[in-house]
């Protein structure tokens, strides 16, 4: 990789604020963030989707060259005064990544983001199954409410948080810099002159994403059936998950 382009990776789980990182950090005028270029069903090369099969036959085949050409610049110019080049890794992504990539990859720096109410993970990523609605930038109709029953949230979010253990053992013994956030630390006042003194950047006055909320503020009223939702959570020990995740500033 060239010594003038630093690379980075953000790492995290569908719906845990990767995407918000993602459009923060492209804000700034020396850092561009490529996007979820494994995801299984596309190259997604922030907002440009290559979905050929031929091209993800040969990303898949090989991809240690495909991801040091993407994190280097290599394949394409990149925009004037670019110096941090990175992109998104999900928990779902090529398993060589995480075995052999990342760790001979000492100098890249990672960025773990977890989202720490999971049931609002959960409800997000069935109202996104609904709408097929990713991100948006713009106020929009109140997103769907969602019939799923206590057990499967339960365990749907169990799943979420068990692979939020497994990432973190692994990001442990990485020896790679390493920054971690929680989904609500993301809309600290902080964060912001954290993450760019992490990639070794001075601060910018102000970092903003263009994206918007989308769900409910209150989780449980994402629901179809609140009540039992409610009562299995509060019953359970996780009644805070049923509340809003962020202050009214960010609601």
């Amino acid at each position: 990789m060239p010594d003038q382009i630093a690379p980075f990776l953000i790492i995290g789980q569908p719906r845990s604020g990767t995407t918000y990182l993602q459009t923060l950090l492209n804000a700034h005028p020396e850092i561009h963030c490529r996007g979820e270029l494994f995801d299984p069903w596309q190259i997604d090369d922030d907002g440009e989707k290559t979905r050929g099969l031929d091209a993800v036959i040969a990303r898949d085949a090989a991809p240690e060259a495909f991801l040091d050409a993407r994190l280097s610049g290599a394949d394409r110019a990149l925009p004037a005064g670019i110096t941090r080049l990175g992109a998104k890794i999900l928990f779902q992504h090529h398993p060589r990544l995480f075995s052999a990539y990342i760790p001979q990859r000492r100098q890249i720096r990672l960025i773990h983001v977890r989202r720490e109410n999971k049931l609002a993970q959960f409800a997000s990523l069935q109202q996104v199954a609904r709408t097929n609605r990713w991100t948006g930038t713009e106020p929009g109709a109140p997103a769907p409410r969602i019939g799923a029953g206590p057990l499967w949230a339960a365990s749907e979010c169990n799943r979420l948080e068990n692979e939020d253990f497994l990432l973190a053992q692994w990001l442990s013994g990485c020896a790679n810099p390493l920054l971690s956030v929680t989904y609500r630390g993301l809309f600290a006042p902080d964060f912001a002159a954290r993450v760019q003194a992490f990639l070794g950047l001075a601060p910018q006055a102000e970092l903003r994403s263009t994206l918007v909320k989308q769900g409910q503020d209150r989780i449980i009223e994402r629901f179809e059936n609140p009540d039992d939702i409610a009562r299995y959570f509060a019953g359970t020990g996780r009644g805070d998950w049923l509340e809003p995740e962020l202050g009214p500033a960010h609601a």
